[in-house]
């Protein structure tokens, strides 16, 4: 009995003896950055909230518990003159990359210029077609001559222009679908040209956005 009761607390065990958080530090490695006599005195994520710290004298390596995409330093040095910070991705400084493609005819323009066509050469061919069929029935005793070729004017022209606007939707469709393909790839392509080094650069206090400016002045320690 008591081996059974062990078998069953063994997991709450296990459970209670897990770590609290899985998430590793982000360290940064500030040889070179920081002078003698200079000390990180506050952070700041870039979801404006306070971060956890500490630097390492021996290696200078800055270990910072608190997860953020990005973070703002203040540095103080021994008399109390203050720089800052800039630690993260350093595509959130540089301007993204951006790969540009030929710009081609909107989904409208496509579709309309499609059915036009189509329109203008059905209703050209049906005319054509009338034009020939009055003739031959002016040129014939027989009330029924020219008939056929008129008729086949008047069916060119109405169904041809109505399957010009259908072929129009589609062309317009299919650029809508190869607009967006093309707008997805760009995005690749940025995404792929823009820089993911991680960096340590001194930035002007007044380029630190003010939602984030005002916490890290204030959380100085």
């Amino acid at each position: 009995m008591k081996k059974l009761l062990l078998l069953l607390l063994l997991p709450l065990g296990l459970f209670a003896n897990a770590p609290a958080s899985i998430m590793s530090p982000t360290v940064y490695d500030l040889t070179g950055i920081l002078e003698p006599g200079q000390e990180v005195v506050s952070m700041i994520t870039d979801e404006g909230k306070l971060a956890e710290f500490k630097l390492n004298p021996d290696n200078n390596y800055l270990v910072i518990p608190t997860y953020g995409t990005f973070y703002y330093a203040a540095v103080a040095d021994s008399l109390g003159n203050m720089s800052y910070l800039y630690l993260g991705p350093k595509s959130v400084v540089d301007e993204p990359l951006i790969q540009e493609l030929p710009t081609g005819p909107t989904p409208v323009q496509a579709g309309l210029n499609a059915a036009g066509k189509g329109t203008a050469i059905s209703w050209i061919t049906g005319l054509s077609c009338l034009g020939i069929g009055a003739a031959v029935a002016n040129n014939s005793s027989d009330p029924w001559a020219g008939v056929a070729w008129i008729a086949v004017g008047a069916v060119v022209a109405v169904y041809g222009t109505i399957w010009s606007v259908i072929y129009g939707a589609y062309k317009g469709v299919q650029t809508s679908m190869r607009n967006n393909s093309d707008r997805y790839m760009r995005m690749q392509l940025a995404n792929q040209g823009s820089s993911m080094s991680y960096v340590v650069e001194p930035v002007a206090l007044e380029l630190i956005p003010e939602e984030l400016r005002v916490p890290l002045l204030v959380g100085q320690r």
